[in-house]
């Protein structure tokens, strides 16, 4: 079991002054606003898209079945691994790093890269590959999947540092095929309990302080 599974093992609720601890659920998904979810734990995404207009973001999880999301931003937890499963033919998927926000624009589910008119295609690449996390290959899927279904292109990302990444289309003319991934903290479980034995420290006190009468 890993460092992270121990601290996804237990949560805590208060029982007449006792700390009990109790197994968490499985991954969930919980939608924040428009095209922009949370999703608290690791998942398979599978990624196809809508032509040159978009990626697809299709997952399971404990809450239902997402399917056909368009370029939403997810927000997911820094130590869980997620997999980006792409089976878009034309159409290789990288994330990059926040440097990344220098030539990206737009809102949760409509963003878009935003070189300047003129920019020539070489140079947009050197920058798109600049900002993907290295090492690169490892960072976008690519070549394209191939025959038999249900053959996939993928990345495995165990996300180890809190921020803002994008993901992108890495064709420079699929500029609108852009999305952005926030990485949040995992909830203290430590904070959690020592919250836990203060409440029932509080309540303890209460019950001590209590007329016999």
């Amino acid at each position: 079991m890993t460092k992270n599974s121990h601290s996804r093992l237990i949560q805590f609720c208060v029982v007449s002054g006792l700390l009990v601890l109790t197994p968490l659920s499985h991954a969930s998904t919980t939608l924040l606003s428009t095209s922009k979810y949370l999703v608290n734990e690791g998942v398979a995404f599978s990624i196809g898209n809508s032509g040159t207009a978009g990626f697809l973001f299709s997952w399971t999880d404990s809450t239902g079945v997402f399917s056909g999301e368009s370029d939403p931003t997810l927000v997911l937890e820094i130590g869980q691994t997620y997999t980006f499963q792409r089976t878009a033919t034309g159409h290789p998927f990288a994330i990059m790093d926040n440097s990344a926000s220098t030539f990206i624009a737009g809102s949760d589910g409509a963003y878009a890269r935003t070189f300047p008119v003129g920019t020539l295609a070489a140079d947009m690449t050197t920058a798109i590959n600049a900002a993907t996390l290295a090492p690169i290959a490892d960072f976008t899927a690519s070549p394209a999947p191939t025959p038999p279904a249900p053959n996939t292109d993928f990345i495995t990302w165990i996300p180890n540092q809190v921020g803002d990444y994008w993901y992108t289309c890495t064709v420079t003319g699929h500029a609108n095929m852009t999305g952005k991934i926030t990485i949040v903290p995992e909830p203290s479980v430590v904070g959690l309990i020592a919250g836990g034995v203060a409440f029932a420290a509080f309540r303890r006190r209460r019950s001590g302080g209590r007329s016999t009468e």
